[in-house]
């Protein structure tokens, strides 16, 4: 096209021509410019070989053509309806398509042919009217030379729906009129639809070219488009099914690996609920298995050494009970014996034998166990005043100071863990002080835990002495035994964190604390302890 519309504007070429019309009723035509009209023609088409003649029509009538071989009647092609078309669109290229070839000297089968009329703001310079240029069929045949039949049809149409090119004959042979189907290409520039071509179903694509407006029209099968899809798809499948088969196939080899020593494992492990524990497994199998049998291993054993760490604390609070047993002397008997002592002291009417004893009975009984272990800080601190009176009669030569939070009274704690730290306040610490003794015993919350501090003045302790106070197996008088009895006790119900600590320097007086949980009420389970 762009070819075309630079040729026709070329003056050189145009006078050219003019001249060779002008010489060529003369005998001898003058070679020269036909050579040249020639020359110029070529170096205008040198890309392509598919141009068979350029034909130059003059007003005057008469005609040049640059390939003097082919033949043709000038009366008919001024008479054809494409040249009356040309001269009505002066400047204007004109295509007209595929056509059958007309020229009986051309061994073709099909002419693509163009023209164009030089517009009146030429014909002053020249007396050509038209040019008209004759291609073989074959001009746009390099469009398809990438694709075959078999991928469908291709169709190119000019402006006026004739056939520009097309991969197959019959859309050149037979296209006197537009075929039904490809009828929805005319309503727009381009899109696609589906159509049933011969009881085909077929996919149309088609779009228009900006500048020449020639439309490109693409149909092909929906069983051509799916073919390789289908064959993608077959493969697929193919590839699947062989990777599952061999899956299955490792699956079975490996499986036996792999499920014994799971199945062996959960063996064990029912043998465990069961209550047998006294075995090892054998770990074995992948490494996640042998890990897990690993640590089934570990569980194991971390499980005997609680259950024996429980069977021994079982064994020391049972020695507690029974040493706290030992102690208290057929306590029921002594009540009774107590009671009748009271009564007769109230006979006889001596108060003082009668408040001793009362004071006894009423912490002997606290002995009994009755409601469980637990009762509340204010029962704790009048028992021990009970004991304070009774001590008063044998070591009288001490006071006794009192600072308990009111916010303790009504928390519970572990019956008599005070009065044998008291106890021995006064046996071993005032009775051989030299002078007045002072006790005294504080009770308060702090960092939520209940504290009970035991003070006295007396004679103290030096760390030797602490140390076997609490130390496990050392030989004790009855009175610092009860000591080590309370720190055990604290440590067997309320663990490691809990119990007593003893500060001492000799001559200077001792400090015990004594470090116990908060228990605002009593659970089922701590009323049956102990």
């Amino acid at each position: 096209m762009n070819t075309v519309n630079y040729l026709y504007k070329d003056l050189t070429l145009l006078s050219a021509a003019d001249r060779v019309r002008r010489t060529a009723d003369r005998e001898e035509p003058n070679f020269a410019q036909i050579r040249l009209v020639r020359d110029l023609v070529q170096s205008y088409f040198h890309y392509t070989t598919d141009l068979i003649s350029v034909v130059f029509f003059y007003r005057n009538g008469g005609t040049f053509s640059t390939n003097p071989g082919i033949m043709y009647e000038e009366k008919t092609l001024r008479n054809s309806v494409w040249y009356n078309k040309t001269l009505a669109e002066e400047g204007k290229i004109k295509l007209f398509g595929v056509q059958p070839n007309y020229l009986s000297n051309v061994r073709e089968k099909y002419l693509n042919t163009a023209a164009i009329a030089i517009p009146e703001a030429m014909r002053e310079h020249t007396g050509v009217e038209v040019i008209y240029f004759i291609y073989r069929g074959t001009l746009f045949q390099h469009l398809f030379d990438l694709t075959s039949k078999e991928h469908g049809a291709f169709i190119i149409l000019d402006t006026e729906n004739r056939v520009i090119a097309a991969n197959r004959d019959t859309y050149i042979q037979n296209w006197p009129d537009q075929p039904h189907y490809l009828y929805k290409t005319s309503l727009s520039d381009s899109g696609e639809y589906t159509e049933s071509i011969d009881g085909n179903k077929t996919f149309i694509t088609f779009f228009t070219a900006p500048e020449t407006r020639f439309k490109v029209i693409h149909m092909i099968p929906y069983s051509v488009l799916t073919a390789p899809l289908k064959k993608v798809f077959l493969f697929t499948i193919l590839i699947v099914a062989s990777v599952i088969l061999l899956f299955l196939i490792a699956s079975w080899f490996f499986a036996g690996t792999i499920t014994k020593p799971i199945k062996d494992l959960v063996r064990e492990m029912i043998n465990v609920r069961k209550g047998t524990l006294q075995f090892e497994f054998q770990p074995a199998g992948p490494s996640e298995v042998f890990l897990l049998g690993t640590r089934f291993n570990a569980m194991l054993r971390e499980m005997n050494q609680l259950i024996k760490e429980k069977e021994e604390q079982e064994r020391a609070k049972s020695m507690a009970e029974l040493r706290a047993l030992q102690s208290q002397i057929n306590p029921h008997f002594l009540l009774n014996t107590l009671n009748a002592i009271k009564l007769m002291a109230v006979i006889s009417k001596v108060p003082n034998i009668r408040d001793m004893t009362d004071a006894f009975i009423r912490l002997l009984s606290s002995t009994f166990n009755r409601g469980g272990p637990l009762h509340r800080v204010k029962d704790e601190i009048e028992y021990l005043k009970c004991y304070f009176y009774i001590m008063n009669f044998r070591y009288g030569n001490y006071e006794v100071y009192w600072d308990i939070d009111r916010l303790l009274e009504e928390k519970y704690m572990l019956k008599l863990l005070i009065q044998p730290i008291v106890e021995n306040a006064i046996v071993h610490g005032l009775q051989h002080k030299e002078g007045p003794g002072v006790l005294r015993v504080t009770g308060t919350l702090q960092d939520g835990r209940l504290l009970f501090i035991v003070e006295d003045n007396g004679i103290g302790m030096n760390p030797e002495e602490i140390g076997e106070l609490l130390a496990v197996g050392e030989h004790l008088s009855f009175s610092k035994m009860g000591i080590r009895n309370v720190h055990q006790r604290i440590r067997l119900h309320y663990g490691e964190s809990f119990g007593l600590e003893i500060f001492s320097r000799e001559g200077e007086g001792t400090r015990v604390v004594v470090r116990l949980p908060v228990i605002d009420e009593i659970t089922d389970e701590e009323g049956r302890s102990e």
